[in-house]
């Protein structure tokens, strides 16, 4: 059999009944400035705590998809030392409840096809328009 690998990837839905969002801010570990969010929980006993979560990334909307297209919903940078890195979101549905789907990669260069091609110029021309 083989071992599914989640690599890179995971999934996001509503909170469970007893999760509840009440407080956000930042907090400095080893000197570095994150973001986070606080989160009351209960255990299976239904011992009461406090989750505390950490920022990774910003999702933005993709305004440029359309319903027959792969691209994500959502997608954005990665935060701390993935800076290099973009989380990518898409929505879902499954027995009636909604999720959203989560894909971590490498930011692929884009094409810039607005930049100009470089033009050649002889050392000439060059020296003849140096204004000192």
């Amino acid at each position: 059999m083989t071992e599914y690998d989640n690599t890179n990837s995971g999934i996001a839905g509503k909170p469970w009944p007893e999760q509840n969002f009440i407080l956000q801010g930042k907090l400095n570990i080893m000197g570095e400035d994150g973001h986070v969010a606080i989160i009351t929980a209960q255990t299976k006993t239904g011992e009461k705590r406090l989750e505390v979560y950490q920022k990774v990334g910003v999702l933005f909307e993709n305004k440029d998809k359309t319903d027959d297209d792969n691209k994500p919903d959502y997608s954005g940078p990665l935060d701390g030392i993935h800076q290099d890195w973009r989380i990518a979101g898409w929505r879902g549905e499954k027995d009636g409840r909604k999720y959203l789907s989560l894909k971590v990669s490498e930011m692929q260069p884009k094409d810039d096809e607005s930049k100009p091609e470089p033009q050649e110029t002889s050392t000439q021309e060059m020296d003849d328009d140096i204004p000192f």
